[in-house]
C-alpha cells in the first residue's frame, strides 16, 4: 500500500505532466496554419527587422556592462549588510566601509584612465586659452557688415538657406496679391 504523502507526489507530477501535455498539443489542434513569407518573417515590437546582428560594437559598450554588473553586485552586498546590520556589528560595519572604499578606489582609477570618457572632446588635451588677441587682430573687420549682398552670396557657391524664396531680387520680401477688408 502506497502512503498519503506519496499519493499527492504521483498526483502532482501525473498533473504537470498532463497540463504540458494539454499546452503543446490543444493549439495544434485548434488554431490556424497559415504559411508564408510574412508569417516566417523576423518581427520584434511592432518593428520589421532590418539588416544582419553581426554588427561591430565598440569596446565601450562591453566595459560599461561591465562596469554595471560590478556596480549591481556592490548594491546587492549593500542590501545583504542593511538586512542584517545588527547582527553584523562593528566588525561588519567596518567591512562595509573597506569594501565601499575599494570601490570608490576603483571609480577613481578609472576616471582617471579616461574609461568612462565616450566623447572625442574628453580625450583630447585641450588647447591653452589666449590671454591676448593675436597680432594684426582687428574685430571691426570680422564684424563689418556691407549691406544685403553679403546675404545672398555665399563663399561656397551655394544658395543660403534665408533665400530659399522668402526674398527677391529686389531685396524686398516677396507678397501674395491677397486684399484684407
Amino acid at each position: 500500500m502506497i502512503p498519503a504523502i506519496d499519493w499527492s507526489a504521483i498526483i502532482f507530477i501525473l498533473a504537470a505532466v498532463g497540463l504540458c501535455v494539454f499546452m503543446l498539443t490543444v493549439p495544434r489542434l485548434l488554431g490556424g496554419t497559415s504559411k508564408g513569407f510574412q508569417k516566417q518573417e523576423n518581427f520584434e515590437s511592432g518593428v520589421v527587422g532590418a539588416g544582419t546582428a553581426r554588427i561591430r560594437l565598440s569596446a565601450k559598450f562591453y566595459v560599461v556592462a561591465i562596469f554595471f554588473v560590478i556596480f549591481d553586485l556592490e548594491a546587492l552586498y549593500l542590501y545583504t549588510y542593511a538586512v542584517s546590520v545588527r547582527e553584523a556589528g562593528w566588525l561588519g560595519f567596518l567591512s562595509v566601509v573597506i569594501f565601499v572604499v575599494e570601490l570608490l578606489i576603483g571609480l577613481y582609477y578609472l576616471l582617471k584612465l579616461g574609461a568612462l570618457n565616450w566623447s572625442p572632446a574628453d580625450r583630447k588635451p585641450k588647447a591653452p586659452r589666449l590671454k591676448a588677441a593675436p597680432a594684426g587682430f582687428n574685430m571691426a573687420d570680422i564684424t563689418r557688415f556691407n549691406g544685403i549682398e553679403e546675404l545672398e552670396t555665399d563663399p561656397t557657391g551655394k544658395v543660403p538657406a534665408q533665400l530659399s524664396g522668402a526674398m527677391n531680387k529686389n531685396n524686398a520680401p516677396q507678397s501674395t496679391n491677397v486684399k484684407i477688408d
